[in-house]
């Protein structure tokens, strides 16, 4: 990494931190900014396409999960006429 590119990088972050200061003041950010450092990170629940409910499925273009057929126990086939 260059020096320009560092001196750079260090512009937009304090103009970005100046903008942010302007609109919100230096106390919010000053907290919002020691709430971030001292919350961990979030965990991001992963959901498998599987696990989605059918409606769902449509409305995202997904195929509609069908339940496989149950297998027929042994009662019911000795139970046939």
């Amino acid at each position: 990494m260059s020096h320009i590119q560092i001196s750079n990088e260090h512009a937009v972050l304090r103009i970005s931190v100046d903008t942010l200061i302007a609109e919100h003041g230096k106390w919010r950010v000053v907290l919002a900014a020691i709430k971030a450092m001292v919350r961990g990170k979030r965990r991001v629940q992963t959901i498998r396409p599987i696990d989605l409910p059918n409606s769902i499925r449509r409305d995202i273009g997904l195929p509609t999960v069908v339940d496989p057929p149950s297998m027929p126990t042994v009662m019911m086939v000795y139970a046939r006429p």
